[in-house]
C-alpha cells in the first residue's frame, strides 16, 4: 500500500491548536502580534510548555494528532494534488496528545470506547470487500426421494376414485 500523503502543518496552525487547547479566548490577536515579528516558533514553544505542564508531561512528549485520522477522511485528487475533507491542516481537527496517548488512539483503542484509527480502516476495507463480492444464490436442495432413490412414495388419484401407487 502506498504511503498516505501528509501535508506539512504550518507553525501558525500548530500555534492555533495549542491556543485552542489552552482555552485562549482571542487567539487571533496573539497570533497577529507574533506573526508580525515572525516568531511563531517562540510562541509555539511557550504554548507547548504550558500545555505539557497541564497534561503532566514534557513538551517533547507532545504529538499533534489528526482527529479523525487522515486515513479515515474522505480524500480526492485534483490536478495531481491530494485534498482531504475536512482539510488536513484545519486547526479544529488537530489536537496535541501525549506520545503514549497518541499511540493508543492510533493502534489500540480510540477515545473512550471507540475503535482505534487502524481498526476503523480495517472495518471499512472489510465492508468494501463484502460490497464488491458477487451475491451467490443458495443452491436448492434436491428432494429426499431424488437423493436416496425412493424415499416417500407418491400417490395419484385415478378418475375411478381409488388411489394408485406411482413408481
Amino acid at each position: 500500500m502506498a504511503r498516505l500523503y501528509r501535508p506539512t502543518i504550518p507553525l501558525e496552525v500548530k500555534c492555533r491548536v495549542a491556543l485552542r487547547q489552552l482555552g485562549e479566548m482571542w487567539p487571533d490577536s496573539l497570533l497577529s502580534e507574533y506573526g508580525r515579528r515572525r516568531q511563531y516558533g517562540a510562541l509555539l514553544n511557550i504554548m507547548l510548555g504550558k500545555l505539557a505542564n497541564l497534561l503532566g508531561c514534557y513538551s517533547t512528549d507532545l504529538r499533534l494528532d489528526h482527529d479523525p485520522a487522515l486515513v479515515n477522511r474522505k480524500r480526492y485528487v485534483r490536478n495531481g494534488k491530494v485534498f482531504y475533507v475536512p482539510d488536513a491542516n484545519d486547526a479544529e481537527y488537530l489536537i496535541y496528545r501525549e506520545k503514549l496517548d497518541h499511540d493508543i488512539k492510533t493502534r489500540v483503542r480510540g477515545d473512550g470506547a471507540q475503535l482505534s484509527d487502524l481498526a476503523i480502516v480495517r472495518k471499512r476495507k472489510r465492508k468494501e470487500r463484502k460490497a464488491k463480492a458477487p451475491k451467490r444464490k443458495w443452491p436448492s436442495r434436491p428432494f429426499r426421494s431424488q437423493v436416496f432413490g425412493g424415499g416417500a412414495k407418491k400417490h395419484l388419484r385415478v378418475p375411478s376414485g381409488r388411489l394408485q401407487r406411482q413408481n
